[in-house]
């Protein structure tokens, strides 16, 4: 049953996305065909996952914060689908567990380190620092990290885009090996130093525009961008 709620709730959630926009996808053969791994990506809008998940050639468990999966009918339909919760208003150690139990089966679990959706200068790629707590998440469990950049999904939000078909682009980079003898300072910049190469990657080769940079929902609907917390 799980399985068959990933895939519903991907195509429930970006079918219509998906359909309304030109995908590009990069990397996805470097996606380790068997055992556990982190998949860590930078998080721009609610439809992410699904544009993330429509190439990816494994089934990826999502950590999600805990009001999504409260959501009557959906959430438990999330919680069917492989996501579990984590209580970002506190250290939830449930959720580390649950994460820790999940990559011992030789799962994929998936985490958006910048503890929300952000872009411009709050953002890893805009020149944010990245928490040292997904670096120690990293450090403990001991399993490669498979580095994710998006770009583009944030374009959804605005209706009219669904018939101009904008460009959305998703890039895989090389796993990056677990290393017990790295300090979480050195291993938080291996995932920064990898985000970013992704991304200036991205925008060279593809010659995104500046209008398709992340920005937020309230910039698309064309009202100001909502104040952001830092970190």
């Amino acid at each position: 049953m799980g399985n068959f709620f990933y895939y519903f709730c991907r195509e429930l959630t970006g079918g219509l996305p998906r359909l309304g926009s030109r995908t590009y996808y990069d990397g996805m053969d470097l996606v380790p065909k068997t055992g556990p791994g982190l998949v860590i990506s930078n998080h721009i809008s609610h439809f992410d996952p699904s544009f993330m998940m429509a190439k990816f050639p494994r089934i990826v468990h999502f950590m999600a914060d805990k009001p999504l999966l409260e959501i009557p009918i959906f959430g438990k339909m999330l919680e069917w689908g492989h996501v579990f919760a984590i209580d970002r208003t506190k250290s939830d150690r449930a959720a580390l567990r649950t994460a820790m139990a999940r990559l011992e089966a030789g799962n994929m679990v998936g985490i958006f380190p910048e503890k929300g959706i952000r872009h411009g200068k709050t953002s890893v790629l805009g020149g944010a620092e990245l928490a040292i707590g997904t670096a120690s998440l990293w450090k403990m469990m001991d399993v490669p990290v498979i580095p994710m950049v998006i770009i583009g999904s944030d374009q959804m939000y605005e209706w009219t885009n669904y018939f101009r078909r904008p460009r959305i682009f998703v890039r895989t980079g090389k796993p990056l090996l677990p290393d017990k003898a790295a300090s979480r300072e050195e291993l938080r910049d291996r995932i920064v130093a990898s985000w970013r190469e992704l991304y200036e990657g991205l925008i060279r080769d593809y010659k995104i525009r500046p209008d398709e940079l992340p920005q937020s929902a309230q910039e698309r609907w064309g009202k100001p961008a909502p104040v952001q917390p830092e970190g």
